[in-house]
């Protein structure tokens, strides 16, 4: 199913999520290809709810309340590569907020996680500008609209 040099583990921590094997596999690939020089490691994707993401975020980033997606890069060499972390509810929130499906949202956020798992950043505007054309650009090739130009209704 993948070409990707590395394994995928997801975990489900939280009911609602379904399978998500596919849509993970088909946004890291496209994002992979964007990439110049990739790092390559297992990637560890795990579906929470928001009290649990909300308690990762209060402990590691000293904010107290959920978020859509958070990433934990392994710090070292291979086999690991790092973790993604999404929220159902935020996320589901998002979506419809958006007028957008649960799925693309969730490709987004995945695509997004990943680059951070890459060193791509967004806190400097140079840096997002970079980080959102890569987004931007994987999901066109998946069919996906340009999230940054989606507004709320």
């Amino acid at each position: 199913m993948s070409t990707l040099p590395f394994d995928i583990d997801i975990a489900s921590h939280c009911e609602g999520w379904g399978d998500k094997a596919a849509l993970t596999v088909r946004a890291v690939s496209a994002i992979w290809a964007k990439l110049d020089a990739p790092k390559a490691g297992e990637l560890s994707l795990a579906l929470m709810d928001d009290a649990r993401i909300q308690q990762l975020n209060k402990d590691f980033r000293g904010k107290d309340k959920p978020t859509n997606v958070l990433s934990f890069p392994s710090g070292g060499p291979a086999p690991m590569l790092g973790d993604i972390v999404l929220a159902l509810e935020t996320v589901r929130r998002e979506a419809q907020a958006k007028n957008i499906s649960v799925e693309d949202h969730t490709t987004h956020l995945i695509i997004h996680g990943f680059l951070h798992l890459q060193g791509y950043d967004h806190v400097a505007e140079a840096e997002a500008g970079v980080m959102e054309a890569l987004e931007i650009a994987a999901l066109a090739d998946l069919n996906i609209d340009n999230p940054y130009e989606i507004s709320e209704p």
